[in-house]
């Protein structure tokens, strides 16, 4: 079943049995369903697990649906989950969990492809078969030089162009936003612009994550 399906069955079970569904799903399935759920009820299924299974579904979310939910746990629940995380997962979410859930730095995923701006196609498509995140970050591959970010390109031109071609001749125009931008500028900048993708950079222009569409649409439908 697809898990948005297995979302909205699990929201009409007692807790008892949403707490064995999860207790027996593939770990990525339950991770792709829990982010689907009511943040309430997300909350509820989380706290019934034993904190290593927890840990096992929480980081195969996206890192920004994560430090959503582990931000509405009580801060001893939320470090009993961190404590069991993989070292990396853990460092993504920590940082994401410092910024404010209304803000772009709080709806961003650090899940991304940032390549150097002298990169080929060639590496851009070497970059996308390594790439272990969400599909919805991959529309668009940023470049940057020394961190800062300097171009932007869509993923149809890298499918549709030569492998030595140099990326930062496809780049096109690109938006950002600061970390601290509330959510609902963020919205109006996707709907105004029709954006897939948004980066977030810091006040020295440096490439800190990225807000996909999808990200957005959650946010809405939370709200």
């Amino acid at each position: 079943m697809h898990p948005a399906d297995i979302a909205d069955i699990v929201e009409h079970l007692a807790p008892a049995e949403r707490e064995a569904v999860f207790e027996t799903i593939d770990e990525e399935v339950a991770a792709e369903a829990l982010e689907e759920l009511d943040p309430k009820v997300q909350v509820s299924v989380v706290e019934s697990l034993d904190s290593d299974r927890a840990a096992d579904i929480v980081q195969e979310m996206d890192p920004d649906a994560a430090a959503d939910l582990l931000g509405d746990l009580t801060e001893d629940r939320s470090g009993e989950i961190l404590r069991e995380m993989q070292p990396e997962e853990r460092r993504e979410v920590t940082q994401l969990l410092e910024f404010g859930e209304d803000t772009a730095a709080g709806r961003m995923t650090t899940e991304f492809i940032a390549l150097r701006e002298t990169a080929v196609v060639d590496d851009a498509i070497e970059a996308l078969r390594r790439f272990e995140g969400g599909y919805e970050a991959l529309a668009t591959i940023y470049l940057v030089a020394d961190g800062r970010l300097t171009g932007a390109v869509p993923l149809v031109k890298i499918a549709t162009s030569s492998p030595a071609l140099e990326l930062s001749t496809l780049s096109e125009p690109y938006l950002t936003c600061a970390p601290d931008t509330p959510e609902d500028e963020v919205a109006a900048l996707f709907d105004k612009y029709n954006l897939l993708t948004l980066a977030v950079v810091d006040e020295h222009g440096r490439l800190s994550g990225i807000i996909t569409a999808d990200d957005v649409i959650a946010m809405l439908r939370h709200q």
